[in-house]
């Protein structure tokens, strides 16, 4: 059974921490496919967004992807490790 995750608005990704929106975009991706594909016997009277199939998943998607693509790039666990190796052989 997925995580059901509250609707916010755009503008309040806009304020939310890079962090926290890296987190959401992992939660909306866990999200299931639709309800026929999962494990539930009955749809609850939530209005969150639980399926990818609905168009709230798709809004907070697409809303989510353009408040990231105005954010700075993070480097992963990978470029860091290339910057610091690359630091470290110029200061040789």
């Amino acid at each position: 059974m997925s995580k059901k995750l509250d609707v916010i608005s755009k503008t309040d990704l806009e304020e939310m921490h890079t962090g926290t929106l890296m987190s959401r975009r992992n939660a909306l991706l866990k999200c299931e496919e639709s309800f026929e594909l999962s494990d539930q016997y009955q749809t609850t009277k939530h209005n969150g967004i639980e399926f990818k199939n609905t168009p709230q998943w798709k809004q907070a998607y697409q809303d989510l992807k353009a408040v990231l693509s105005t954010r700075e790039n993070i480097p992963s666990k990978q470029e860091r490790k290339a910057l610091r190796q690359a630091k470290a052989k110029q200061s040789r």
